[in-house]
């Protein structure tokens, strides 16, 4: 699969703005990571995003289909919904259908479903781009890339790239004054790693 419209997205290049690093799900606040790994991976994206599936079946009957609730959107309405915060994604994936939830302390996923799933598919199966909104995310990433076990590359649009050796299907990929950390996961590692540094990953403009 060849992602379009993202390739070498233009970034911030603020010398003095807070860089970010990886860290557990878990343990992170509204301030920020406080672990040295970002340990989400298949099992945590999805239960995320199951999670926000419960949230909009336990709401009332005449609540429709929850704004934070998995659900299927169009290019042009992730383009929308991103107009107000800022969003990763991979472009726009021939042969997938764009599936985009939201989960505490603005953690937002774009996942890319193919084969006929249904939104809010429990498989770990699919490319998937969650932004979390994370200060000092750039210095975090840099520092958990240095750890032992970690793999760090640079990345476009002057980003940097880490992932850990033991658990290479999610990289994690921060830019300097961005005050977000991006999760890439596929089931693929070397194609996770594809999109992190061919720059296929991006804001949606």
């Amino acid at each position: 699969m060849t992602a379009q419209s993202v390739k070498n997205p233009p970034h911030r290049r603020d010398a003095s703005a807070s860089s970010p690093s990886p860290a557990d799900v878990s343990a992170r606040t509204g301030s920020g990571l406080r672990s040295p790994w970002l340990l989400l991976g298949a099992a945590v994206l999805v239960a995320a995003i199951v999670a926000a599936v419960v949230f909009v079946v336990a709401g009332s009957e005449d609540r429709g289909a929850s704004a934070g609730g998995p659900r299927i959107v169009s290019a042009e309405g992730l383009r929308t919904f991103a107009a107000s915060r800022p969003l990763y994604w991979a472009g726009t994936v021939p042969g997938t259908t764009i599936e985009l939830s939201e989960a505490a302390r603005g953690r937002v996923f774009v996942r890319y479903l193919s084969g006929g799933a249904q939104p809010g598919d429990r498989r770990p199966a699919f490319t998937t781009v969650a932004t979390y909104p994370s200060p000092r995310a750039y210095q975090e990433t840099a520092r958990a890339g240095r750890l032992e076990g970690a793999t760090r590359r640079p990345a476009p649009g002057g980003g940097l790239a880490v992932w850990r050796r033991n658990r290479p299907t999610s990289v994690y990929l921060a830019f300097p004054g961005d005050d977000v950390l991006i999760e890439v996961y596929d089931p693929n590692a070397e194609r996770a790693r594809g999109l992190v540094l061919d720059g296929e990953v991006g804001p949606v403009r």
